[in-house]
């Protein structure tokens, strides 16, 4: 069995379109559509309903949801650490982060840190929310910067773990441009068919940030539709403008964006939501490097430069 096919089943599930699957996974549909059928084939049954549109997982492709979500992480979590070993120069310091957070915030907080810390190696690793918090648990990771909102669980046990806030930043609701430089949507004046938008897949942290500003909508506030999902801002922004829709991102991930006209920001804040930005590491971590770096953050965690990130 191919591995790709793995991760061909996990796309698939999460868009429901084979067109869109291909399309992220970039690859033809025609190819896409083979890959499946021999995972299929493979394990001697059908994974999706074809009948419906979307298409939609089987019984039996639910039972097999978490275990290729279960094989691939461990695939990777097994890569990494023989990288690791075989390496020659094993990293002082083994961090990882949100996406968003690992393109914006971390290469200017880790300069401040390395200047009050003395210089030190680094990897810095991007995953799913929830295998960073496993990674943590696991001692894979020395330290996790991740968001955090107070009304959403981050799935931390208070006693496995240490976390500091070093700042602050803000969920806004994004619209495109078209090419006149107007936006796609008016959320005071929505089209009949609802506000489409580009939504979080729902196994990131943030599907869960954009379920807590719905619960807060009410009858009067304007129908929003999900057209696509993902979990990366980077891909949804540029799915944003091709299909000329609305979207929720950080003000890390929106600024230059919105500054240089790619996105404005729309309902007046109405639809926004403030976030908060976290580092966690294991309570018993013995490293003396982690434990100087984070008797620094207890006393300066090096938030200044984010507020140039505020967009309202």
């Amino acid at each position: 069995m191919d591995t790709n096919w793995l991760t061909d089943f996990l796309v698939l599930s999460k868009r429901g379109n084979f067109s869109q699957a291909a399309a992220e996974r970039n690859i033809t549909q025609s190819a896409f559509s083979r890959r499946i059928k021999a995972l299929e084939n493979w394990l001697g049954t059908e994974l999706f309903d074809r009948s419906s549109y979307p298409v939609s997982l089987t019984p039996e492709g639910e039972l097999f949801h978490d275990t290729a979500q279960n094989v691939l992480r461990e695939l990777e979590l097994n890569r990494v650490e023989f990288q690791r070993r075989s390496s020659n120069t094993t990293p002082d310091i083994r961090l990882a982060a949100a996406t968003t957070l690992a393109l914006s915030f971390v290469p200017e907080w880790l300069r401040q840190v390395k200047e009050a810390c003395g210089n030190f190696s680094v990897s810095i690793d991007t995953y799913d929310f929830y295998e960073m918090v496993e990674m943590l648990a696991d001692r894979k990771m020395d330290l996790v910067l991740l968001y955090y909102k107070p009304q959403v669980p981050a799935f931390f046990e208070h006693h496995e773990f240490d976390s500091i806030k070093l700042g602050e930043d803000a969920m806004h609701l994004c619209t495109a441009l078209d090419e006149a430089g107007r936006p796609a949507f008016d959320v005071g004046n929505p089209p009949r068919g609802g506000l489409e938008y580009i939504g979080y897949g729902q196994t990131g942290y943030f599907s869960k940030v954009e379920d807590l500003i719905f619960s807060g909508m009410t009858a009067q506030d304007p129908n929003f539709v999900c057209t696509s999902q993902s979990g990366t801002c980077e891909f949804m922004k540029r799915l944003a403008i091709m299909e000329q829709k609305m979207l929720w991102l950080p003000a890390c991930s929106a600024y230059e964006d919105v500054r240089s006209g790619r996105f404005a920001l729309a309902g007046d804040g109405r639809y926004d939501t403030d976030l908060e930005i976290w580092v966690y590491k294991k309570r018993d971590s013995t490293s003396p490097l982690v434990q100087k770096i984070w008797s620094h953050l207890k006393n300066d965690p090096c938030t200044g430069h984010l507020k140039n990130y505020r967009l309202r």
